[in-house]
């Protein structure tokens, strides 16, 4: 790609242009850097073992002194608004496919297919070549001239559910899967996507960070799934999603002794007694088991 054409793209300014015309491909990791790369960081470290590596260019957005005049140098009001512009470009041809928060964790999870690029944070590696391209961010999805939202083409009806397990049989294989089936449809709507598409995902990896698990033993250290009767429940917030999640914890756990707990009554975590503690916008500090060695003397 041309240095004239990145700096006009990303409204930047060329600080000093050396003697580059074009870059091969675009690095923001030092590791990844080779010959012909365009380097993005306000790391100096960085930037010089990435010159060392031959990037012909910088691309910046702190006051950086120039220190290699043989290549191009190019500041930017914000890295990030840098690469949504770049992206924008890359997408001019290219359809840009959207879909909740939920679904995309789903897909992000149980993806294996090096076509498919997540754009659920900056990557300028994405530039580089041509991708199938997803998202759930509006910023990018309302840089996109052509996009589709993914649509449920598949449906499923559990074998058996628990509060956090879902047993399934799909493409004639079972699963049991550590994931409520209260989630059911966001899974039904990425296996849609993946299967119109034939790319490549391995199901048993699915998770999302929301209505995690952790079983735990009278002494707060964690244990293996299912090993005691006292389960914090982890990613709860108070969001979209929150009455859903409520109402489902009403139904499928109302036998047991619920607890919930916030920023305002957290303190009384280690002191009650529990089946389930539903944690909502916080955090508890838990502790490992230790595995005592046992002597053969």
């Amino acid at each position: 790609m041309r240095i004239e054409d990145i700096v006009n793209i990303t409204d930047g300014e060329l600080i000093n242009e050396g003697y580059i015309k074009d870059i091969l491909a675009f690095s923001d990791e030092v590791k990844r850097v080779q010959r012909e790369h365009l380097f993005i960081s306000n790391n100096i470290t960085d930037i010089k073992e990435a010159i060392k590596k031959g990037a012909y260019a910088i691309l910046f957005s702190k006051d950086l002194k120039i220190i290699d005049d043989e290549i191009a140098w190019i500041k930017v009001e914000d890295i990030n608004e840098a690469f949504l512009k770049l992206l924008k470009y890359k997408l001019l041809d290219k359809t840009l496919y959207y879909t909740d928060e939920i679904t995309l964790q789903i897909i992000s999870s149980i993806n294996r297919d090096k076509r498919l690029a997540i754009i659920d944070k900056v990557n300028f590696e994405y530039l580089n070549n041509d991708y199938i391209y997803m998202t759930s961010q509006e910023k990018v999805k309302n840089i996109a001239l052509q996009k589709k939202e993914i649509k449920k083409e598949i449906s499923i009806t559990p074998l058996h559910t628990t509060p956090f397990i879902t047993e399934i049989n799909f493409n004639n294989q079972k699963y049991s899967l550590v994931f409520p089936v209260l989630y059911l449809e966001n899974l039904e709507i990425a296996l849609s996507f993946f299967e119109k598409l034939n790319l490549a995902y391995y199901l048993k990896d699915i998770k999302i960070d929301r209505f995690i698990p952790q079983f735990i033993n009278s002494r707060y250290e964690k244990v293996p799934f299912g090993r005691t009767e006292r389960v914090v429940i982890q990613g709860i917030k108070k969001d979209k999603y929150f009455i859903n999640e409520l109402n489902y914890i009403f139904e499928k756990l109302k036998y047991g002794n619920v607890k919930f707990y916030d920023d305002t009554n957290i303190e009384k975590f280690y002191k009650d007694n529990f089946n389930f503690a539903v944690l909502i916008d916080c955090k508890v500090e838990l502790k490992e088991k230790e595995i005592k060695e046992v002597s053969l003397f």
